[in-house]
């Protein structure tokens, strides 16, 4: 569960920090005051979108920071697939920091992470119910989602059997369109021309690993050649041969030496060393004789080596910018070739291996299928149960079924049904259900699933959307009920709701020094009274305004 929202910076807010306790928790405030901004906090905490008009006016950086505290096993599942862990307290910190210029940083435990980890890691520790999930129940493929959640348990065995043979089955189809691609006998026959040319060009080439880098190096030496020979004569001239030349010298400083060698050891070594470096100075100096000697810069050499390297790099360009990659590509096109001129029979067993995995899968989808309509009936009864404790005694639900093609997740094609009203048809749910009735609806799967997710926060914004009197006082029940399993963050403007709170916070906005801010404070028991009593009646409070506001408290108190 969430522990603590810190902000600084955010919209209204210059800096807030919330402590949040188990539970329901009730956040209520007048129109304008800036519910919202603790939803879009805690989307910014979930990796939603950063937009830059949330950032305080004036400021360059804004934080947004919540701690949790979780034990969920998918939880830790997403966080070590990452690198991640949570601290020895079983916390964890995620923290979005964001900038005038529109970028934000998200880190995790201080980690930097990307925004797809955060949304990974974010959505196993909250569920956000808005008005844009309320919507995704108008969706029918996400019906699919919301039974196989259901029946996660029930299901999950059966799910695995067939993607088993699904997976195997879509390898098996994809080979087998790789080898056809629908084309027909004369693109075939050119493919195959195509690829015994590529293949004849290359293996003309005759080309050795090494090739391409030795013939850039002699390329440079015949390019080279007239200054190469130049400096070598030179340097020849210098160590041997010129009249005044290194090795006489050193030959001169040797006789020198040698003649006073006896008188002391050291003047020995010197000579010793000296001479020796004169003998290596003649070696060399015959290595450089004999290698410009030989030295053979015929215009014809330059110009086979630069045919070949004209012809390395035509290859280069049309089949890889290495040999090793020329290779490869070499190596593929031939294989290729052999699934071509093998392809009729290659198909033909192909065919026959998807024929024999289709039979397989279709059993094992339609085990699946059996499976989900028991688990449909029992999402049937446990959900119009819940409506009707909603209050929407009158509603009819069904789960229909239709066949589909093979999909990763079967091949059910499912939608929800429903009559939230006596005497009517059964119709997708799109296209009779009202803001009120989606809320309850929504509320409803919500608490089906509290029992079933590891997820220990569920948020719900506009929860009261199109409810008021009894149905308002049963939403609030329901919420308190699912409180009891799990923590609750509710933004309400109803007092039937905020009347069951275990803790009630009140969002007021002020003005100072021309500047406006939102705060949030912790009600006490009284406090809780009156905001509740301005929920009624606005801001005309009367002696009866807080006798209502606190029957109204009593009654939740005795309901639940």
């Amino acid at each position: 569960m969430i522990l603590e929202l810190y902000m600084k910076n955010c919209a209204l807010v210059e800096e807030l920090r919330l402590n949040i306790d188990k539970n329901l928790n009730i956040l209520t405030g007048e129109t304008g005051s800036g519910k919202s901004i603790i939803i879009d906090a805690l989307g910014l905490c979930l990796g939603e979108k950063y937009d830059r008009s949330f950032l305080r006016k004036g400021t360059e950086k804004g934080v947004v920071e919540a701690i949790f505290h979780s034990k969920n096993k998918d939880l830790i599942k997403v966080l070590n697939d990452n690198d991640l862990e949570l601290d020895d307290n079983d916390l964890l910190v995620i923290t979005r920091i964001i900038y005038s210029d529109g970028k934000s940083v998200a880190r995790v435990n201080g980690r930097t992470v990307k925004m797809n980890v955060l949304k990974q890691i974010a959505s196993k520790l909250i569920d956000v119910h808005g008005q844009h999930q309320t919507q995704a129940l108008f969706n029918k493929d996400t019906h699919l989602e919301f039974l196989d959640l259901f029946g996660e348990h029930e299901l999950e065995e059966f799910k695995i059997s067939y993607k088993e043979i699904y997976d195997e089955y879509s390898d098996v189809k994809k080979a087998l369109n790789i080898l056809t691609e629908n084309k027909d006998d004369m693109q075939i026959q050119r493919e195959i021309d195509l690829l015994k040319f590529q293949i004849n060009e290359i293996e003309s080439a005759n080309l050795s690993k090494d090739e391409y880098e030795d013939l850039l190096k002699q390329r440079d030496v015949y390019r080279n050649g007239e200054k190469i020979f130049k400096n070598l004569n030179i340097s020849y001239q210098n160590l041997y041969e010129g009249q005044v030349n290194a090795v006489d010298l050193i030959g001169n400083a040797v006789k020198e030496l040698s003649s006073i060698c006896e008188y002391d050891k050291s003047l020995s070594d010197y000579n010793n060393e000296i001479e020796r470096i004169m003998y290596e100075l003649q070696d060399i100096s015959r290595e450089i004789r004999n290698y410009k000697e030989n030295i053979n810069f015929e215009p014809y050499e330059l110009e086979q080596i630069e045919l070949r390297v004209d012809e390395i790099n035509n290859l280069r360009r049309k089949y890889g910018e290495t040999i090793e990659e020329i290779f490869d590509y070499h190596q593929n096109i031939k294989n290729r070739l052999d699934e071509i001129l093998n392809r009729d029979e290659r198909v033909e067993e192909l065919k026959l291996k998807l024929n024999k995995l289709e039979s397989k899968l279709k059993e094992r989808a339609e085990a699946l299928t059996s499976q989900r309509k028991i688990v449909a009936k029992q999402l049937e009864k446990v959900l119009l149960e819940e409506l009707k404790s909603l209050n929407m005694k009158n509603v009819a639900f069904k789960v229909n079924f239709e066949q589909g093609i093979f999909t990763p997740r079967g091949m059910d094609d499912i939608e929800f049904m429903i009559s939230f009203n006596l005497g009517e048809d059964i119709k997708p749910i799109y296209k009779v259900a009202s803001g009120g009735e989606m809320s309850r609806f929504m509320l409803a799967f919500k608490t089906i699933l509290a029992d079933i997710d590891q997820i220990d926060t569920l948020v719900f914004d506009e929860i009261d959307t199109g409810i008021s009197g009894i149905a308002a006082q049963i939403v609030g029940e329901k919420l308190s009920n699912i409180g009891k399993k799990k923590q609750i963050i509710c933004i309400t403007h109803l007092p039937q709701i905020a009347a069951n709170a275990d803790t009630h916070y009140c969002i007021e906005k002020s003005t100072d020094n021309e500047r406006t801010f939102t705060t949030i404070r912790k009600l006490d028991k009284d406090q809780k009274r009156d905001e509740i009593a301005r929920l009624i009646a606005g801001s005309n409070i009367t002696e009866k305004t807080i006798e209502h506001a606190s029957e109204i408290i009593e009654l939740a108190k005795r309901s639940l």
